[in-house]
């Protein structure tokens, strides 16, 4: 009986350990300093990797210098850059700011995040106008 009960207290300590999500916060941006933005990284049982991104303070992309149409996310991984998408932003009806978010998954660990200014959100490569960027530090 006392086997079975540090069997599963044991089990269950690893459960929660492998069920966190990690954490990625964003440097402060030189193009949009008031920008806040967050990522979560969680493995699923199907070994696939769910990302939950949030930004919070983002300017509208018309208003950068250039303007731009739209902000896209990017992840690099092992097997490359992925275009993950555009990042739709919108304000709240309490406040002015604009926030924005992103849910997705992807089969690959990604080692760092780039959201770019872009006019397309097709694109096959970031473009030059980096808003915010983060490494993912190992576990």
């Amino acid at each position: 009986m006392k086997n079975l009960k540090l069997i599963l207290l044991t089990s269950l300590f690893a459960f929660l350990l492998s069920s966190c999500a990690q954490k990625v916060s964003f440097p402060v941006s030189q193009v949009l300093p008031s920008a806040d933005a967050v990522a979560k990284i969680k493995k699923d049982k199907n070994d696939n990797y769910q990302i939950d991104l949030e930004v919070k303070n983002l300017t509208s992309p018309d208003r950068l210098s250039p303007p731009r149409e739209m902000y896209v996310v990017w992840i690099e991984t092992s097997k490359g850059t992925t275009n993950l998408g555009q990042l739709k932003s919108s304000k709240s009806m309490f406040s002015s700011a604009r926030n924005a978010s992103m849910t997705t998954t992807t089969p690959h660990k990604p080692s760092r995040f780039i959201i770019t200014a872009e006019d397309k959100s097709d694109n096959k490569e970031p473009g030059t106008q980096v808003i915010l960027e983060a490494e993912v530090r190992e576990k």
